[in-house]
């Protein structure tokens, strides 16, 4: 009897702990959430690639103006040089 009961016993565990299936709802969900995870990091990378390139393009225009700055303070020397005649 008792050997009855601890098979019993186990198999209902067994059973109440086993595998389970997933709803199909529940993969339908999974799956969206990861193409919606896919999509985000696409995206991240493309918002990292065009950062980059503002960066690059920021340090560009910022080399730009300090060769204007130099340029016009060069002129300005060449005016006040001249001028002084």
């Amino acid at each position: 009897m008792k050997k009855i009961l601890a098979v019993l016993l186990l198999a209902i565990v067994i059973i109440g702990c086993g595998p389970k299936m997933a709803k199909q709802e529940t993969l339908d969900a999974l799956a969206e959430a990861r193409a919606a995870l896919d999509a985000a990091q696409a995206k991240i990378a493309e918002l990292e690639g065009e950062m980059q390139a503002l960066k690059d393009k920021k340090a560009e225009l910022e080399s730009d103006m300090t060769q204007l700055a130099q340029d016009i303070e060069m002129l300005q020397a060449n005016i006040d040089k001249h001028c002084k005649k």
